[in-house]
This record gives C-alpha cells, sequence and structure tokens, in this order.
C-alpha cells in the first residue's frame, strides 16, 4: 500500500511532483496551537461554517465540495513547530490520524467508479523535519520521502 504522507526537504520538488495541483500552505510558525492551526486551514482550504474542534475538520476535510479545484495537497512548512504548543502531546497524533484517514478516504473515491462530479485528489506533504519524521513513526504511520 502505498503511503498517504509525503516528506520533502525542498519545494522544487514539490511543484515538480505536482505541477497542477491547488498547494494549501499551512505555515507550522503560526499554527503552534490547534486553535491557530484551525485558523490557517479553515483559511487557506476556504472552509464554510467550521466548527474548530478534530470532528469538523474531519467532516470538512472529507467534503471540500465547494473548492473547484480537483487536485489538492495540504503542504505543512515549518513542521518543527506544527501543533508544538498544545498542553497536549496527543492532539498533533489526533491530526496525524484525521489526515491520514483523509488521504486514504480520498484515494478510495478515486478508484471508485461512480459520480466523479465531487472527488477530489487529496495530497498531504510536510517538510521534513526530526519532529514530524519522529511522530509518524511513533504512529506507525507510513511516509514517503522525497527531494
Amino acid at each position: 500500500m502505498a503511503a498517504n504522507f509525503i516528506l520533502s526537504s525542498s519545494e522544487p520538488a514539490l511543484a515538480e511532483r505536482f505541477p497542477d495541483h491547488f498547494v494549501a500552505h499551512i505555515d507550522g510558525s503560526k499554527a503552534r496551537t490547534l486553535r491557530q492551526f484551525y485558523d490557517q486551514i479553515a483559511d487557506v482550504l476556504e472552509f464554510p461554517d467550521f466548527g474548530n474542534n478534530l470532528d469538523a475538520l474531519n467532516d470538512a476535510l472529507n467534503d471540500l465540495q465547494w473548492l473547484e479545484d480537483e487536485k489538492i495537497v495540504l503542504y505543512f512548512t515549518n513542521t518543527d513547530q506544527l501543533i508544538s504548543q498544545e498542553r497536549d502531546p496527543k492532539k498533533i497524533a489526533s491530526l496525524l490520524a484525521i489526515l491520514e484517514a483523509t488521504a486514504e478516504d480520498w484515494k478510495w473515491m478515486a478508484d471508485d467508479e461512480t459520480d466523479m462530479a465531487d472527488k477530489k485528489e487529496f495530497s498531504v506533504v510536510f517538510e521534513t523535519s526530526p519532529r514530524i519524521q519522529s511522530l509518524m513513526e511513533q504512529e506507525g504511520i507510513a511516509f514517503e520521502t522525497v527531494g
């Protein structure tokens, strides 16, 4: 099974791999808490009526009908700082689990033959950092390294 997450050390590698994708950039230095992360993701993905919690995030990421783009890359930079100021360290693990399940769900929908109008190609790319790689390894999340 192919990995749902990509760790990339260079932005040019991202551009080469996803040349015709909408890149939704999340800056970890501006998303040190879940609240800041929710604000950023709601802004870059234009979430309508977002509830600012993990359940609402899951629902929104598995919908995305309001976006015209069919190919979306959620690109995280400064991942060493992403959700680094939350009191509960399990919050980032929960976030990673939601992102992984979302990427898998969109892959599954792409393989489904019905209702092509609502399908999206959804990819998750993290700028490489020892912290994010360690978190993925601890959580047993498969990832591919590029660039």
